[in-house]
């Protein structure tokens, strides 16, 4: 079952995976990558590229590579820890 939410996640003001990336991104580019680059850099890349997809999956109603992620292989799999 995959389908994309005309509201994101119940609410129009809370695409919490958007805030999630940027704060991940910010942290890791305020905090990490002056101590760590590589790992700094990549951190950020990473939070910034979370913050797009969900910005792209909510602004244009398309099954983005995370949205796609949740409900072919993590969804299924915390489902079946459900039911054990």
């Amino acid at each position: 079952m995959t389908f994309v939410e005309p509201i994101p996640d119940g609410s129009v003001l809370a695409p919490h995976h958007f805030y999630l990336g940027v704060l991940l991104a910010w942290f890791a580019f305020m905090f990490v990558w002056s101590i760590y680059p590589r790992t700094g850099a990549v951190l950020t890349l990473l939070g910034l590229c979370i913050a797009l997809d969900d910005a792209v999956q909510h602004a244009f109603s398309v099954e983005t590579p995370l949205h796609h992620l949740w409900w072919k292989v993590l969804y299924p799999i915390i489902r079946f820890w459900e039911a054990v």
